[in-house]
């Protein structure tokens, strides 16, 4: 299957699943929604985007279910996709910013993106952003300071991404993408998301068409990003409904019905990241001995060549 025909499957795959309209016409973003739950702060504070012909209007629902604000747009606006599976973001960790997305128009790279970053007290717009190029949003820093989005740049493989910040304090996009320096070619789709305890870390579930799963965890502070590769050699279609849960220094990438697809360890660090933990029968002991006996062939030569006569 050709990457353009196997995006636009995905984006009927994503229509088809959900309850919620989404829109985007064959892109490699999974779009907007509008209509459904939206999306809420801790809370209960609602942000749903509802269709008004070609216009669209944001409703503020209180935690029992009042509206409470409401904004009209001039133009199409929804809250942005963030996987092809039930997840929707642009909500900062505090509550006090929502980014709202137009959607994409036509099929393939979009030539063009605009994303509104709004205040939730008054729904009034921070920030207009206008980039040239294929871009959607991915995360939020805790302090809502730096936006973190995904850059679409290859027609030929929809799948490939980078992972950009655009510093919302001085409104820039900044010139270096954010990648795994191991695994600096990322490429896949996104199905499932979990965010960590104060939204420092975002872990992201991707399938690739040719290539083995992966989580891709973002550092929402320190800017930086790791690949959390998954053996899987079996049909990825059973990813499409997969779920992501973050449990004891745990990831477990789980079914729909809670089966176990995977267990990454995650180690904490002084920092707000983490590290890999070493992979099962590599042990702390293991790496001790293995570091005597090399020390110990290293002074043997040495005694070797100390006792060397001409």
């Amino acid at each position: 299957m050709r990457r353009p025909l196997r995006a636009l499957a995905l984006a009927l795959l994503a229509a088809a699943v959900f309850t919620a309209p989404a829109l985007g016409d064959g892109g490699p973003s999974p779009g907007i929604t509008v209509g459904g739950k939206g999306i809420a702060d801790s809370h209960g504070t609602s942000y749903v985007a509802q269709l008004a012909g070609n216009r669209s209007y944001l409703v503020v629902r209180n935690h029992t279910g009042r509206a409470v604000r409401t904004r009209t747009f001039d133009a199409i606006y929804g809250l942005p996709r963030v996987t092809y599976g039930n997840d929707v973001g642009g909500l900062s960790k505090d509550g006090r910013t929502l980014v709202v997305a137009q959607p994409e128009v036509g099929g393939g790279l979009a030539v063009e993106t605009r994303l509104l970053v709004l205040d939730t007290k008054t729904l009034g717009a921070r920030r207009t952003i206008d980039l040239t190029g294929d871009f959607s949003f991915d995360a939020l820093s805790p302090d809502a300071h730096t936006l973190f989005l995904i850059e679409h740049n290859s027609a030929r493989n929809y799948e490939r991404y980078r992972v950009r910040a655009y510093d919302l304090v001085h409104g820039r996009l900044l010139p270096d993408a954010i990648v795994d320096r191991t695994e600096p070619n990322m490429s896949g789709s996104p199905v499932a998301r979990v965010v960590a305890a104060g939204g420092t870390w975002v872990y992201t579930l991707y399938s690739q068409f040719r290539g083995e799963p992966f989580v891709h965890a973002l550092d929402t502070v320190d800017a930086s990003a790791r690949c959390l590769d998954i053996s899987w050699h079996g049909n990825q279609n059973q990813l499409w409904s997969a779920r992501l849960r973050l449990d004891d220094g745990k990831l477990f990438v789980l079914t729909k019905t809670g089966s176990r697809i995977a267990e990454l360890e995650l180690q904490p660090q002084k920092s707000s990241g983490f590290s890999l933990a070493w992979p099962s029968g590599i042990s702390a002991l293991a790496l001790a001995a293995a570091a005597f006996v090399l020390w110990r062939r290293h002074e043997g030569r040495r005694s070797a060549s100390g006792t060397r006569t001409s």
